[in-house]
């Protein structure tokens, strides 16, 4: 058999269901193919008005969506650049062969790269809700004949001179089985998804609506031809950024911040906007907005936006987009490095400058940017490099303060042990005891702060984060002369000896120091590395995870020497009831301090409150 040489050839009726049920994943999308291929027909008009290939022949263009209950039929009509019959046979006869990349090649040295279209397919959406489809166009060409075109949905076509006496194109839908789109409510909310911030007036009237709606049959423009981000940053106000804010994202709430992007080298616009604290206590995922050339694409921002940006809410628009064939997403490319680089600079510089611009406005809005900025610094390490250092953290003196700044506050102290509380509720006794010697502490109660915590730890070896609760004996220990010392050595024999017997639990480890403040009766502390190994193992037990083989080390009960209870303990002509009671009472208030009481040891504790009451009132009357 001899060499064959050839081109591939597809069959119109193969091609078509693959159009129709696979290529366009939503059956709206026929309305934005539709109106994109409207105004690249204006953009096009307006370029060779330009170039001065085309007359003026139009003062102002309009899209106008035309809805005929009576008739079934769905009319989108633009006074464009219009086709002849020429034009109607290349781009409409032929399936995926672009007029818009047509067009940008024949003059690709004088018009901008602003049209929406790029492969020659969305005309076809049409036949997702249409039955026959009809062409009437008029091309601005001179001496350019009207045509009529008419297709049904077997992709058997005809076309003939048409009777279109305005230059410009009307395609008209017939719709038979899918009538929701003859609803002006429903197709306004079309239209409004995907251009309500288009630069070109898109109208949508309804004749001769049926007598149970209560539809307008007037027009009436959907969309704002001139969004907030397409402005210049420099002349937009305050209450402008709130209201675009409300509008875009349907919310009564306000934003703490945003952020105005805005690189015409890049052809990039758009705004970030901080949500409050509030509204992301409510749902944690922002509103994502794609657009290019102000069309909407998606809300997906995954390939373009940094992964940390889903947590806000965002509109952003690009000119150059690489968008799939269905023009629903963004492919993958080299340029997307680029924008995205761009954005997390942005995004970090804008905090950066609310940082050392406007420290107490930071401070005021940090509940809101907390969680945001301490996930996005695990998720992007660029941003990372940007922003670590201007992380805040509320102390227990109510102050906030950067991480440096802690360090160099407990420097003399307790150098690079990071204390830090994750429960206010439940660690308030430890809070309080901090608060009484004198010590600082950081607040880091949000969820994202455990994982931050271990990566600070990596990141620099000489950081040692302690919870409040755990091994922070060092920090509140009393300095002692070598006489003092050898005191305290022989006290806490004496008390540990005399708990013997008395407690059962194996993992209870008694021991005595004296320490800074004397309110302080006793503490229940834990190995921070031990801590946070119960802390892992508590968590697998509750995903169901066998975790018996597993252990952890000894509980602590801190006496402290200092305080009056305490010594009594060490007075050997002191009842033996007493001295009893006193120890376990001693055992529980530190325990309730950490953790709930078990059924048994609360009823234990109440008992002997009681008895200590009753000691009291015998005491008083004696």
């Amino acid at each position: 058999m001899g060499s064959i040489n050839g081109k591939l050839s597809v069959e119109s009726e193969n091609i078509f269901p693959i159009i129709k049920q696979w290529l366009y994943t939503e059956q709206d999308i026929f309305v934005r193919e539709l109106i994109s291929n409207c105004a690249d027909a204006i953009s096009k008009r307006d370029s060779l008005i330009k170039i001065g290939t085309c007359q003026n022949y139009a003062v102002n263009s309009f899209i106008c969506i035309e809805i005929n209950q009576t008739e079934n039929t769905i009319k989108f009509m633009d006074n464009g650049i219009g086709m002849d019959a020429d034009e109607i046979e290349r781009y409409i006869n032929q399936i995926a062969f672009s007029s818009a990349a047509d067009f940008l090649n024949q003059y690709k040295d004088n018009v901008d790269n602003s049209l929406i279209g790029h492969f020659g397919l969305g005309f076809y959406s049409a036949f997702m809700v249409a039955d026959k489809v009809e062409i009437d166009t008029l091309s601005c060409k001179p001496k350019s004949k009207p045509v009529h075109w008419t297709c049904d949905c077997e992709m058997n076509y005809k076309m003939e001179e048409g009777n279109k006496s305005e230059i410009g194109t009307t395609i008209t839908l017939h719709v038979e089985s899918d009538l929701q789109y003859l609803k002006p409510q429903r197709m306004g909310a079309v239209i409004n998804k995907y251009f309500a911030f288009f630069p070109i007036p898109i109208e949508l009237s309804c004749k001769d609506a049926l007598a149970d709606t209560a539809e307008s049959p007037e027009k009436k423009q959907i969309n704002d031809t001139n969004p907030l981000w397409v402005k210049n940053p420099e002349d937009c106000t305050r209450a402008e950024y709130i209201a675009f804010y409300q509008k875009a994202f349907n919310t009564h709430t306000e934003p703490v911040l945003w952020l105005h992007l805005y690189n015409e080298e890049l052809g990039i616009k758009g705004l970030v906007y901080f949500r409050n604290e509030d509204s992301f206590n409510q749902n944690i995922d922002g509103q994502i907005k794609i657009y290019s050339n102000q069309v909407y694409i998606t809300n997906e921002g995954k390939g373009l936006l940094p992964e940390f940006l889903s947590l806000q809410n965002v509109i952003f628009d690009c000119t150059d987009l690489p968008l799939m064939a269905s023009r629903s997403s963004v492919q993958k490319s080299e340029a997307l490095n680029s924008i995205t680089h761009y954005i997390v600079e942005q995004v970090a510089f804008k905090l950066y400058g609310t940082f050392e611009c406007e420290r107490e406005f930071y401070e005021e809005i940090w509940n809101s940017l907390n969680p945001f900025i301490k996930f996005s610094c695990l998720k992007d390490k660029l941003f990372a490099s940007y922003v670590e250092k201007f992380i805040i953290f509320r102390t227990l003196r109510d102050k906030y303060v950067t991480l440096n700044e802690y360090l160099e506050q407990i420097k003399d102290k307790h150098q690079n042990i990071i204390y830090y509380v994750s429960d206010e509720i439940q660690q308030a006794h430890y809070i309080s005891t901090f608060k009484k010697a004198g010590i600082d502490a950081l607040y880091m109660t949000h969820v994202v702060d455990q994982p931050l915590i271990k990566k600070l730890e990596m990141k620099d070896t000489n950081l040692r984060f302690n919870r409040i609760d755990s091994d922070f004996c060092s920090a509140l220990k009393e300095k002692l002369t070598e006489d003092e010392e050898a005191k305290v050595t022989e006290d806490e024999a004496r008390l540990v000896n005399s708990f013997k017997g008395l407690v059962e639990d194996k993992h209870l480890t008694v021991k005595a120091d004296r320490l800074i403040t004397k309110e302080i009766s006793s503490i229940m502390i834990l190995d921070e590395e031990e801590r946070r190994v119960k802390d892992a193992i508590e968590m697998y037990s509750a995903t169901g995870i066998d975790v018996s083989k597993f252990s952890y080390g000894n509980d602590i009960l801190l006496l402290n020497l200092n305080n009056k209870l305490v010594h009594f303990l060490l007075n050997p002509s002191a009842s033996e009831k007493v001295t009893n009671i006193i120890k376990m009472q001693l055992i529980d208030i530190a325990r309730l301090g950490q953790e709930t009481l078990e059924a048994e040891q609360m009823s234990a504790f109440i008992d002997r409150s009681n008895m200590i009451l009753e000691l009291a009132i015998e005491r008083d009357n004696a």
